[in-house]
């Protein structure tokens, strides 16, 4: 801490941490020394009495609004001292320095160093580590106010006990200091353009919502300017930031959020949280050498992420792997987080699985179905403690299937492929979207007479939708087969494995496989490898476990067949949520397109999935053996077998509720063989 002289405002520096007196003074000499530009406002008392100060930087009427504030916790010091800077920045702007002068001349800027005045004066004089206000309860101490207002409180990474460091009250806005906050905000709303919450620590650029899943609303627009943001700090100082949701970046929920609840309220479309330094090094307790750097870079980033216009998002992608590994910077990890195997057996355990996404942050991979059949499901390790006390409490016997999930996600290579040198896409390692195209493109160009390729549809993020149709040979009209992957972006395997057909299918003239020769000339082949390539490129970049398209919607749940009756979800930070209306996407909508300009003589349409070794006959949607159930499960138990017999690996044959315990609905292949009759 270093002392202020006042009035001598030089004497306010950022190479130094200062008291909440001296910050308050030099506010108000800065009023007095600035009486034309800055004006200083009280917008309400904390629990102990103390103001809570704003500072008005004054323009011309008729401007929009920008609020900012830092110091909600009280050992977030560095947020508090980068919104003073912030507030000498703006003040002392110059024409010269052009894009920081017309934003401080563009809108009105409110600025509060400290919205928790009592904490952060608690965390200097007595307890460097205090992060709540200074309520006192009979029971305990402090309520953390970034979980005490109003939207979806309580429910998501928040306690009820107030011994926690995230409290959050017994009610929304139960503090005078949540409460004063978002009066004034209330009485900004009509013109507020920006509302930008600084905390600490995790160099982090945080995109609401913190308490979903899913990107919603203007997600892609602000993920746009904040990466273009985190790339010009990094330009200064050498500093890596992430970009995403809460969830995207710090793998939790987090409800009762100041920013979440500005953004949700007055549908104000720029709403942002900063993360500052450092990354955990120092966490809390960041050293006095890196106060300036850190105000100076984060500056840099805001007036990026003020003034920036859209690039297409391929070219963001480009220049940040190019400056940093992209997995570094917004990839989403789960280290640490625990697959868990399990067996409901009552329906209490049933029920405990389907609500566990209610209370925990957990991912299933083969969700609960019915009793007796298995459940897998990821656990954060936040969770862990709690989730397996509840399970033992009900008597659930749990497996460890795997303790650290980021251990073998790290084990599954990524290659590329260089155009024109086929023999370097194997089936060793993983290709993405990009590669796999281009391998494509290449069997097109070595074999023009047997292979051609057809863009069926365009993504939502312009990708194409690529069908490759292979024909060997010459002669009579042929049945059709179909045969899709990657329709869920983190079922690697399956694009993988349609590669792999289409291979072995075009190379069949030479092969001594008779049965493969047969049926490569036999049939006329349709093969759409990644159904779902925004999802997939998703899984590479962002999330590995990511199930959806880029919009958020299971595509395997979108087509029109018993349509969001059974087994989905409407709420779309779920896995399965269904959309708004069957055929809702681009990706399913171009599907059905194109099978349907292939219906004609369609004789099979193949659809590979992962996990579970199963072969799933329709209908997903009923128990009931319907149609010619009996003749595929036949065919199928005689396939399974023959797997068996070569490699040991045993499948399941039957309907979805007969494998997986589980009825669904909206599937391609239902919606195919039901509209279509194929076989």
């Amino acid at each position: 801490m270093k002392k202020y002289v006042t009035p001598k405002i030089e004497s306010f520096n950022w190479e130094y941490y200062h008291t909440l007196e001296d910050i308050y003074q030099w506010m108000s000499d800065l009023a007095v020394q600035n009486p034309e530009r800055v004006e200083l406002r009280t917008i309400g008392q904390s629990v102990e009495g103390r103001d809570i100060q704003a500072v008005l930087i004054k323009k011309d009427k008729g401007r929009a609004n920008v609020i900012v504030d830092g110091g909600m916790h009280g050992n977030e010091w560095i947020s508090t001292v980068f919104v003073t800077f912030l507030i000498q920045k703006l003040v002392h702007a110059k024409n010269e320095d052009d894009i920081l002068y017309d934003l401080a001349n563009k809108y009105h800027w409110y600025l509060i160093p400290v919205v928790n005045p009592d904490g952060f004066d608690y965390s200097i004089k007595h307890d460097r580590l205090w992060r709540k206000n200074r309520r006192i309860f009979s029971t305990g101490e402090g309520v953390d106010l970034n979980r005490n207002f109003q939207h979806n409180f309580g429910k998501y990474g928040t306690s009820a006990n107030v011994k926690d460091d995230n409290y959050g009250g017994r009610e929304p806005f139960s503090e005078p200091e949540s409460k004063a906050l978002a009066g004034f905000i209330t009485s900004k709303r009509d013109r507020l353009k920006f509302y930008i919450s600084f905390h600490a620590y995790g160099q982090k650029i945080i995109i609401p919502y913190d308490d979903r899943v899913q990107h919603v609303e203007n997600f892609s627009e602000m993920d746009n300017y904040a990466k273009q943001a985190i790339l010009r700090m990094y330009r200064l100082n050498g500093v890596k930031y992430g970009v995403g949701t809460t969830y995207d970046t710090l793998g939790l929920r987090a409800s009762g959020s100041s920013t979440t609840w500005v953004k949700k309220s007055f549908k104000t479309k720029y709403v942002i949280t900063f993360l500052l330094r450092d990354n955990g090094s120092y966490g809390y307790a960041l050293p006095n050498n890196q106060i300036k750097p850190t105000c100076e870079e984060t500056l840099q980033g805001l007036i990026e992420l003020m003034t920036a216009r859209p690039r297409p998002f391929r070219t963001v992608i480009v220049y940040l792997v190019t400056i940093f590994p992209f997995d570094e910077c917004a990839q989403k990890k789960y280290h640490n987080h625990t697959l868990y195997r399990a067996i409901p057996m009552s329906e209490k355990h049933l029920k405990f699985f389907k609500d566990l996404n209610q209370f925990y942050d957990v991912n299933y991979w083969r969700p609960p179905g019915k009793i007796s059949k298995s459940v897998e499901f990821i656990i954060s390790p936040e969770d862990k403690p709690a989730f397996t006390k509840d399970a033992e409490h009900l008597g659930i016997y749990l497996v460890t299937i795997m303790d650290n999930v980021q251990r073998a996600f790290d084990g599954q290579t990524v290659r590329s492929y260089v155009r024109r040198k086929m023999e370097q896409f194997d089936w060793r390692s993983y290709f993405k979207t990009i590669d796999i195209y281009k391998w494509l493109f290449d069997l097109g160009n070595e074999y023009p007479q047997e292979v051609y390729l057809e863009s069926i549809g365009k993504t939502l993020e312009n990708r194409d939708i690529i069908a490759v149709r292979i024909l060997l040979g010459t002669g009579k009209r042929r049945p059709k087969v179909i045969v899709e992957g990657g329709i869920h972006a983190r079922e690697w395997i399956s694009p993988a494995f349609v590669t792999y057909m289409m291979n072995q299918i075009l190379h069949a003239p030479k092969s001594n496989n008779t049965a493969l020769k047969e049926i490569a000339f036999a049939y006329e082949w349709y093969f759409v490898p990644i159904l779902n390539p925004d999802g997939y490129e998703i899984t590479h970049t962002s999330d590995r476990l990511w199930r959806k398209n880029s919009r958020g919607v299971d595509l395997n749940r979108n087509f029109g067949i018993a349509f969001g009756t059974v087994g989905v979800s409407f709420s779309s930070w779920d896995n399965s949520y269904c959309g708004d209306h069957a055929f809702s996407e681009r990706e399913s909508s171009s599907m059905a397109s194109f099978v349907r300009s292939k219906s004609e003589d369609l004789e099979y349409y193949l659809a590979f999935h992962s996990y579970g070794q199963y072969m799933i006959i329709p209908y997903t949607f009923t128990k009931k053996h319907l149609e010619n159930y009996d003749e595929v499960y036949a065919m199928g138990k005689k396939a399974a077998l023959r797997i068996a017999d070569k490699h040991g690996t045993g499948y399941t044959v039957g309907t979805a509720f007969d494998t997986v315990g589980y009825l669904t609905s909206g599937v391609s292949g239902c919606w195919v063989k039901k509209t279509f009759k194929v076989p």
